[in-house]
């Protein structure tokens, strides 16, 4: 996985943190930050479990030492129910009976104190590559009708069958994207797409109007009066 395809990756996660040093935990979301927008930090396990079955995080990044509950007890927890989500647990010690139970509680990786950046960015490479094995359409965005854009290589399929798009009309669609649910106007496709180019609505309305010839009509809904949306997956 090169830098370009991590960053990509890293920006479609979720990862829940649980760090009691406030000092530690400022320094690791400063840099997750970097690369990922939805970081969800606690300072307990207790406070970590209530983000975690709220936020569904692909990745748990959980210190050993917590106050009450420890890391590994709260971990325990999670897998009863949960086998899938990464977990990365950072600890100031290691030992065998600490490695046997890391093994059976299915860790991606033990991170010893102090962290660095570098060990950081080669764990969450790993916990990546073992969730795409999981889930391989991670990452894809449903487009209905078998069509789905692949963000991390850029490209539209229908099912396996990559899909042509001309420059524009795929500057419109990854506009689309990038708002997710928000309806989008005609002005905002000017400024956003066409930039200083002046474009009538009839000429996007051709654009758009290509773009369903393409895939299919639902993959945008009109909103009268105002633009359009794009369509709504429950799993996008």
């Amino acid at each position: 996985m090169d830098h370009k395809e991590f960053m990509t990756n890293m920006s479609e996660l979720s990862i829940v943190y649980i760090e009691d040093d406030v000092n530690i935990r400022k320094y690791i979301c400063e840099f997750l930050s970097r690369y990922c927008k939805n970081i969800y930090e606690a300072s307990s396990a207790e406070e970590g479990y209530t983000l975690y079955k709220e936020h569904k995080p692909q990745i748990l990044l959980v210190d050993i030492n917590l106050p009450k509950m420890s890391g590994m007890e709260l971990i325990s927890l999670i897998r009863e129910n949960d086998k899938n989500t990464r977990v990365i647990i950072s600890t100031a010690y290691t030992n065998k009976e600490f490695t046997i139970e890391a093994v059976e509680l299915f860790i991606t990786r033990y991170l010893v104190k102090p962290i660095t950046s570098k060990d950081l960015v080669e764990a969450f490479k790993k916990a990546i590559n073992e969730f795409q094995e999981v889930f391989p359409n991670f990452g894809n965005i449903d487009l209905g009708e078998s069509f789905f854009y692949d963000r991390r290589k850029r490209v539209l399929f229908q099912e396996l069958e990559e899909i042509g798009l001309r420059k524009k009309e795929m500057q419109i669609l990854e506009f689309f994207i990038k708002k997710n649910e928000q309806i989008i106007s005609y002005e905002s496709l000017q400024n956003e797409v066409w930039e200083d180019e002046v474009m009538t609505e009839n000429s996007i309305r051709s654009q758009i109007r290509n773009i369903r010839q393409k895939t299919h009509h639902g993959i945008f809904s009109n909103v009268s009066g105002v633009g359009y949306k794009l369509y709504k997956s429950e799993k996008l």
